[in-house]
């Protein structure tokens, strides 16, 4: 599949403390044109939803990673301001730290040996107690690739990485499904949906249209976190 770009659903029962913190403390650049936030070309939506209620259940399911130029200092700057942190920064030649956002999310700030002042690239962490299903299902059945070795072989969507693993503390299905959202944008939506279905996968909403102009279908991958396709054409 041809990932034109990729956009993260961070939903809260917060949404606007959530989306305060992640701009005015990690330091998110606002995007006028759609009211979001961009972590390098990455799109950020922080928003509401109705499925959930309260502080996350699962902080280590998914993980946003944000590259900075050095997290000794950055996640110094970070915790003077208030913010948690789990420990210290690992060390090179990848260097990071895992923080605790306002809805109990942990996020992650990195820095590459020999990577040029500000570099910009965002990464995304999703941890599952069977990985090889999961990676075999984004692989296979979504239709990314992952023949990305020089990077640790993540997931490429657009110009984002999707990194997977194991978490000791991740275990079955997940808890909250709609927590934190990976939307595709698409060329063709029925088209790639089709695709998608004839693999055996069942989309809990098709074509919906939103009133901003996008249309979207959702479904779940095995370990029944939200994936969506979206066709944007303005």
């Amino acid at each position: 599949m041809e990932v034109l770009s990729l956009t993260i659903g961070l939903n809260s029962t917060q949404p606007e403390k959530l989306h305060q913190f992640y701009a005015d403390l990690i330091g998110l650049k606002p995007n006028p044109d759609s009211g979001g936030l961009m972590a390098a070309s990455t799109g950020i939506f922080i928003d509401g939803h109705s499925d959930l209620a309260g502080p996350t259940k699962e902080p280590p399911r998914t993980m946003c990673n944000f590259a900075v130029d050095d997290v000794v200092k950055e996640q110094a700057r970070l915790e003077a301001a208030g913010v948690k942190f789990l420990g210290r920064p690992s060390q090179e030649p990848i260097s990071f730290s895992t923080f605790i956002d306002p809805d109990g999310n942990y996020g992650q700030i990195f820095s590459m040996e020999g990577a040029p002042p500000e570099n910009e690239f965002f990464a995304v962490q999703r941890f599952s107690a069977d990985t090889q299903r999961l990676r075999s299902f984004y692989r296979d059945v979504v239709g990314l690739s992952d023949d990305h070795p020089e990077l640790g072989s993540p997931f490429l969507a657009g110009e984002s990485a999707i990194y997977m693993g194991e978490h000791s503390d991740v275990h079955g299905p997940s808890q909250e499904p709609a927590r934190i959202i990976l939307n595709f944008f698409v060329e063709d939506l029925t088209a790639e949906q089709k695709r998608i279905e004839g693999h055996g996968v069942k989309f809990t909403r098709t074509a919906g249209r939103e009133s901003w102009g996008g249309i979207i279908s959702t479904f779940p991958d095995p370990d029944g976190n939200l994936l969506q396709l979206i066709e944007f054409k303005p």
